[in-house]
């Protein structure tokens, strides 16, 4: 088994959820980019983007890659896009949470933190973009669909037998 357990998925796919059980699981050290980033500028990522724009924030996530690339037994949940505009491979064994749009339009509707979905058809063409990008950049892919303590059991099967 690897040291680091990089989640990677689009926004709702689980990522925070799944990687802070999954660190109480491994009894490894729980780290959410997103999380991290806000707490080291001070704001929110809806300000930062608002604030200094996309680069600034994209570099922002290059800063954490290379702060975090050398952590060991570490679950990272990334942000949905650092993968899509970053090299994440350098940082561990990369997880990808599939969930379909359906599934992550429910886990999100209620959401005012999100408001890419305030246009359907925009976010639906993003996750069919980003979702080609997820499954070339992971070494693993986990039905992200299911509940919970399913979505635990595969990646505790799966990275086990890796």
């Amino acid at each position: 088994m690897c040291n680091n357990l990089i989640l990677i998925g689009f926004m709702g796919s689980g990522k925070s959820t799944i990687g802070k059980e999954l660190s109480t699981l491994l009894d490894y050290k729980f780290i959410d980019s997103d999380c991290f980033i806000e707490e080291k500028e001070g704001r929110k990522i809806s300000e930062i983007f608002q604030t200094n724009g996309e680069g600034y924030f994209r570099n922002l996530e290059r800063e954490f890659i290379q702060s975090h690339r050398q952590n060991s037994y570490s679950v990272i949940a990334t942000g949905g896009g650092m993968p899509i505009y970053n090299d994440i491979t350098q940082m561990g064994y990369i997880i990808y949470l599939k969930a379909d749009f359906n599934t992550i339009q429910k886990r999100i509707e209620d959401s005012h933190t999100r408001p890419l979905f305030a246009d359907l058809n925009k976010a639906y063409a993003l996750f069919l973009q980003r979702q080609k990008i997820y499954e070339k950049t992971c070494n693993l892919i986990i039905n992200a669909n299911n509940p919970l303590q399913k979505i635990l059991q595969d990646i505790m099967l799966q990275i086990k037998t890796n």
